[in-house]
């Protein structure tokens, strides 16, 4: 067997999980995850953190093995990934900005396997970084990256509400408001990237 899944340079993992983590975006899905627990107890939030966060990591391993064989199976591109998971944010980013989000009471469940492990976590963009890292790096830095980067998310997410409930209920409803209308935007440049990709 070849030995790079034993012996590799230290420059793989570190290289592996800075690609990671600039597509994974913990930091940058705090606000937004924040918006979608707001009608959550702080146990309940803590409790869809850790389920998201233990989904997208299973999803991205799976890909990780799987990812080639299945896209190919089932003839999927990633483009289409990137359409579906931008109109999927589109219609929550359209519920949040005119609060229906709230008024329905989602179920923790639900929002920490849509939107939340998928596709805000494991997105397009990170399924297609750890298939990439697959074939580059082998087997231990791409399941380190995958490790790291959810673990660095999970402790982010369980701290957040601290900082991000000093902000008041007037701030906090109008910041809701904002990220929602963020994520939309983030749910139209999935699209048009799938779209534009697709048909070029």
């Amino acid at each position: 067997m070849d030995n790079i899944y034993y012996i590799l340079p230290e420059r793989a993992f570190i290289d592996a999980f800075l690609t990671l983590f600039i597509v994974f975006d913990a930091i940058g899905n705090i606000p937004i995850f924040y918006s979608l627990t707001t009608h959550l107890k702080l146990n309940e939030k803590i409790r869809v953190f850790t389920r998201s966060v233990i989904i997208a990591s299973f999803l991205l391993v799976f890909f990780m093995f799987f990812g080639k064989f299945f896209l190919d199976y089932y003839k999927v591109t990633l483009n289409d990934f990137k359409i579906a998971g931008g109109i999927l944010l589109l219609i929550i980013a359209i519920e949040g900005i005119f609060g229906r989000v709230e008024a329905e009471m989602l179920r923790g469940e639900d929002i920490a396997i849509v939107p939340m492990a998928t596709p805000l976590l494991a997105g397009p963009g990170s399924i297609y970084v750890v298939m990439y890292l697959y074939t580059r790096y082998g087997l231990l830095p791409t399941l380190f990256s995958i490790v790291a980067n959810s673990l660095f998310a999970f402790i982010l997410l369980k701290y957040s509400n601290f900082l991000l409930s000093k902000l008041g209920k007037n701030v906090i409803l109008v910041f809701s408001r904002i990220m929602s209308f963020l994520l939309s935007v983030i749910a139209v440049t999935m699209l048009r990237e799938g779209i534009i990709a697709f048909f070029s």
